[in-house]
């Protein structure tokens, strides 16, 4: 009933468990169970990766917030407490109603990228266009993101570091994508590339290129031991370059691509 064997074989009993988990309390309104990420194309950081699901389920399940009604998912997190991660960070999940088109922003599933444990997909995938539009958008807010990183830096306590760095994350590897996107234009075959395989990409000599790389390291060793302030600031240290390194290609790419915001 649930297919898991394109995953990491490392993924496939987390990511079979947490399906049922959701299948229990949705199957009355479930269309599909989705997962993507490093689960399905490699990559897996241990210890910093998470596994990545959709769920498709029929509009009247929501409640108007768009979310499932609290009761229901406290009961999935009483029984998502139960499983080990391991050895991904933690289980993500969004609820999601089917639609025959997106707004304007958002994107469906990549094709490639994603796999259908269950069901069928309840929204369009992605398209080459949409992606190479979102990737222009997401290096766009690179000021914004090191801006708040600078502001984050002023905390200290209850893991606000250890939360830094993961939303470092989620901005650093879109926007590699996203330059890899922008430099192809072949966005659909990108975005279907494990981490490696897309920061290769990146020409070793490149400050894009070198600092991506050395941020992927100081991730690894900073997961892979027990680890202090200054390798957390290492990993810092590499993904803000990166992140200027982009901007400042970027800044060379719109001046020879006039029509870019057209």
């Amino acid at each position: 009933m649930f297919d898991v064997t394109p995953l990491l074989p490392e993924a496939r009993p987390v990511a079979l468990a947490a399906t049922q988990v959701y299948w229990k309390h949705l199957q009355a309104s479930c269309i599909g169970i989705l997962i993507h990420g490093s689960a399905l194309k490699g990559g897996l950081i241990p210890g910093c990766s998470d596994l990545d699901f959709q769920l498709y389920v029929q509009a009247a399940a929501l409640e108007k917030n768009g979310q499932l009604p609290i009761e229901q998912s406290m009961a999935i997190q009483r029984d998502l407490a139960v499983i080990d991660p391991a050895p991904f960070q933690y289980i993500q999940a969004y609820v999601k109603a089917p639609r025959e088109t997106l707004q304007e922003g958002l994107v469906g599933p990549i094709p490639g990228a994603y796999h259908l444990i269950y069901g069928r997909l309840a929204v369009p995938e992605a398209t080459d266009e949409q992606l190479i539009q979102g990737s222009k958008r997401s290096i766009e807010r690179i000021p914004q993101i090191i801006a708040k990183l600078s502001g984050d830096m002023l905390e200290h306590g209850g893991g606000r570091l250890e939360r830094n760095l993961r939303y470092l994350c989620t901005d650093v590897w879109p926007i590699l994508y996203s330059v890899l996107t922008l430099q192809s234009q072949q966005a659909l075959a990108i975005w279907q590339l494990p981490k490696m395989s897309a920061l290769n990409l990146l020409p070793l000599h490149t400050p894009m290129g070198s600092n991506i790389r050395r941020f992927y390291q100081c991730l690894n060793s900073y997961y892979s031991r027990e680890s202090g302030i200054e390798d957390a600031l290492d990993v810092f240290t590499h993904g803000v370059a990166f992140l200027q390194a982009v901007e400042q290609w970027y800044a060379g790419y719109v001046s020879t691509n006039p029509s870019i915001h057209s």
